[in-house]
Order: structure tokens, then C-alpha cells, then sequence
């Protein structure tokens, strides 16, 4: 493969990916509804929400973690990626967060989300948020092999 076929092609999964993340980022990851005979109370909730219910119920530091994991760092992860597609360089200490793939953070944050509000009557099911989250990641990962091996040669 050419280097300028590796470079558009990084270039377009680069572009799914940021658009599974914008996708995953609107849509709910999760619902939850209580039961206990029949569905009653059912909510969905995306990052932004499950963030704002842990600001809510004074849990600052799990709303900090899912903010900063699930959203910013992404954020700085597909900036990282435009630099190294544009420049063809890249920072030492973006490639040094590239080692903390967003997906098993972003895994963390569901279950403790989960966790806190899993019970014998709320029953929890994962939405589509949570598939373009992990399909982001992934579309994210194999652009930043095609693009560094784009750069290495």
C-alpha cells in the first residue's frame, strides 16, 4: 500500500470515526425502567446526562472521570490525529495519551454507572450511544495505525 493510499484511508476512517463519536455522543448509551410487575419509570440517559446524575447526587469525582475519559480525552485523541494527518508530526505527550484507549475507560464508566444504579427493580439495557462509543474507538485506532504507519515511511 502506498504511503498516500494509507494517508487517505486513515483520513476516511479518521472521519467515520469522529462521526460515531458525535453519534454516540447525542444518542443514549443506556436505558433504565423500574419494575417490579409492570415497566414504569423508564429514563435513557447518554454521557452528558449519566455525567449530570452524578453532579446531581454529589458524586463529583465519578462525573469528573466520565467527562474527562469518555469526552475530553477523545477530543484531544482526534486533535492528536489531525496533527499528525496535516504535519506529519506528533507530539510526545498526545502520543503518550494514545496509550489510554478510550474504550476500556469508557467500559469503567458503565459499569460504575451501572453499579450505582443497578437494583432488584431498575433494570438497565445498553442503547446505540454505546455502540458508536465502541465503534468510534475502534475506527480511532485503525486510523492512528494507518496514519502512523503512513508517517513512518
Amino acid at each position: 500500500m502506498t504511503p498516500e493510499s494509507r494517508k487517505i484511508l486513515g483520513v476516511v476512517v479518521f472521519t467515520f470515526s469522529i462521526t460515531f463519536f458525535a453519534l454516540g455522543m447525542y444518542f443514549p448509551m443506556l436505558s433504565t425502567h423500574t419494575q417490579i410487575v409492570f415497566k414504569f419509570g423508564y429514563t435513557e440517559l447518554n454521557v452528558f446526562q449519566s455525567a449530570k446524575l452524578f453532579f446531581d447526587s454529589n458524586e463529583y469525582f465519578l462525573a469528573i472521570i466520565i467527562l474527562l475519559f469518555t469526552f475530553l480525552m477523545p477530543i484531544v485523541e482526534f486533535i492528536n490525529l489531525i496533527v499528525r494527518i496535516f504535519s506529519g508530526k506528533t507530539n510526545q505527550f498526545l502520543q503518550y495519551l494514545d496509550k489510554w484507549n478510550m474504550l476500556d475507560v469508557f467500559l469503567v464508566a458503565l459499569l460504575l454507572l451501572n453499579f450505582k444504579m443497578q437494583s432488584n427493580v431498575m433494570v438497565m439495557q445498553l442503547k446505540i450511544g454505546t455502540t458508536f462509543i465502541a465503534l468510534s474507538v475502534i475506527f480511532r485506532i485503525l486510523a492512528a495505525i494507518f496514519i502512523t504507519n503512513n508517517n513512518k515511511e
